[in-house]
């Protein structure tokens, strides 16, 4: 696959039938506003370094963590994220196929990405 999707990466298409926790890094380096990321799968062990790389990110210092409920019955494409401007990428990547954002009533909370990696 192409695009925003690694080029070897396998992408579910799926409707949820219950709600998902997800997570959104801002800034993001990805076109438009429907893309998430798995919350269950960043380590606790991993540094902020690993996560621009994984999930190729722009440096910044003020990178903020939102955490989104996905809601039920949501269509979604999920696979592994491509690396583009020099960042490994290979993190998970989840797109809302019938949204062009997130809702803001899906946001939680928003915290930054150093206060996330610590609490987990």
């Amino acid at each position: 696959m192409s695009g925003l999707f690694a080029e070897h990466s396998i992408v579910l298409e799926s409707e949820l039938g219950s709600t998902r926790r997800a997570i959104r890094f801002r800034p993001g380096s990805l076109p438009g506003d429907r893309w998430l990321h798995r919350a269950d799968v960043v380590e606790s062990n991993w540094t902020c370094e690993d996560v621009i790389d994984r999930y190729p990110l722009p440096e910044s210092s003020d990178c903020e963590v939102d955490i989104v409920t996905i809601s039920e019955g949501e269509s979604i494409r999920i696979g592994s994220i491509a690396g583009r401007e020099g960042r490994s990428g290979g993190g998970d990547l989840i797109e809302l196929c019938d949204r062009e954002r997130v809702p803001d009533d899906w946001i939680e909370e928003t915290q930054s990405l150093d206060a996330y990696l610590t609490e987990l």
